[in-house]
């Protein structure tokens, strides 16, 4: 507390307080060699590291359900590896290290290279979290800012005064007015389905991280020196990352069922204004627009059924369709539940439990969104 920019020192990052930028641009000196690259990164991910528990502090004391702590949240790493550290950074360590493996005589180094491909894997995994809760934050954003439902409008033929036509004038108008109808709801779906698939994306993306999510690979072999010193560095890291996994996988993991769960929700006031608007003739535009974000409709035969079974599919192979979403929500009780990244180990009793409730309700939700009975019947 109190930290202040020094005379002459240069101003911090907007969001970044002066004691944050200082510790990033001291790393920044360290760049300007090739042979320092590996400390660099060295250097570089202990700062992150310390940017994550300090994130995890702040959550666990307050409400980790805040959507407005997620938007002002992990703002110093990001302004770090976005603008501070140089693009090249990773490819000047691993080459200077590969040099002193191969025994190039005006080459030195102190980090062997098991021990560089260990610290690689440390930083992309904390970059993908870093670029994952950004598209989380945009998702955020975007879902608020679009209405799942359009503003309400008149009749047909009934401004005016006028009286509606019957027979073929009246049918033509209704076609027009619901093929309009589909075409501004498929434009905000598109900006919703966009976003949520980036972001779910992303977050996957961290959970199925080779090797697991900041899982430490490195053992006394790897470790950047020998002796006490470099034993107690090496066993205060792995403690930090242990630290860090914990807090942080569990947050990806709701954070990815947050996405597939409101965008579910979100479609699924679609479904309503719909059938709102057009009675009996709405699930028929509905299903239309299911059609027109359906990833799996070019390899459906042309010989299947245009009834039943398309109409059953539709409704959870589309990216437009609630079920969709509500199917990869509850897929996750498997990606948790997979052994390969021990992404259950980090939940506490607590979180698993929160966890199991949160794909009880998806469980529900889906059994209500892949049936086109209970689907349409509102």
């Amino acid at each position: 507390e109190g930290f202040a920019r020094g005379p002459g020192e240069e101003a911090p990052p907007a969001g970044v307080s002066p004691a944050e930028a200082r510790g990033m641009r001291s790393i920044r000196w360290l760049c300007y060699r090739p042979e320092h690259a590996p400390e660099a990164l060295v250097c570089a991910n202990m700062l992150l590291r310390r940017f994550l528990l300090a994130s995890a502090a702040m959550t666990a004391s307050g409400n980790d359900e805040d959507a407005d702590d997620d938007r002002r949240d992990l703002h110093a790493p990001k302004v770090f590896v976005e603008r501070i550290l140089p693009r090249g950074l990773m490819d000047e360590a691993m080459d200077q290290c590969q040099r002193v493996e191969d025994g190039e005589a005006d080459v030195y180094g102190s980090i062997s290279m098991p021990m560089m491909k260990n610290l690689e894997a440390e930083f992309y995994s904390i970059k993908n979290f870093l670029e994952a809760h950004t598209n989380y934050v945009r998702f955020l954003d975007g879902i608020h800012k679009t209405s799942p439902c359009g503003a309400p409008s008149a009749a047909p033929f009934a401004r005016g005064g006028r009286q509606p036509p019957s027979g073929l004038e009246t049918e033509i108008a209704d076609k027009m007015e619901r093929n309009a109808f589909r075409k501004e709801k498929m434009g905000s779906c598109k900006i919703v389905v966009e976003l949520a698939g980036r972001a779910s994306d992303a977050l996957m993306e961290v959970l199925a991280f080779a090797g697991g999510w900041l899982v430490d690979a490195a053992d006394e072999a790897t470790a950047a020196g020998e002796g006490t010193d470099a034993e107690e560095e090496a066993a205060a890291r792995t403690e930090e990352l242990e630290a860090i996994r914990s807090a942080f996988v569990p947050r990806a993991v709701f954070m990815l069922h947050d996405v597939l769960d409101k965008t579910a929700a979100w479609l699924e006031q679609v479904v309503y204004d719909t059938l709102g608007k057009f009675d009996d003739a709405g699930p028929d535009v509905l299903l239309a627009l299911f059609g027109s974000f359906d990833d799996h409709a070019s390899s459906r035969s042309e010989d299947d059924d245009a009834g039943s079974t398309t109409e059953s599919s539709l409704i959870v192979t589309s990216r437009a369709a609630p079920g969709y979403w509500h199917k990869k929500a509850l897929s996750l009780a498997s990606t948790v539940a997979n052994d390969g990244n021990g992404l259950h180990e980090t939940f506490d009793d607590a979180e698993m439990e929160r966890f199991l409730k949160r794909m009880a309700e998806s469980y529900t939700k889906l059994n209500r969104c892949s049936n086109s009975q209970t689907l349409f019947d509102h």
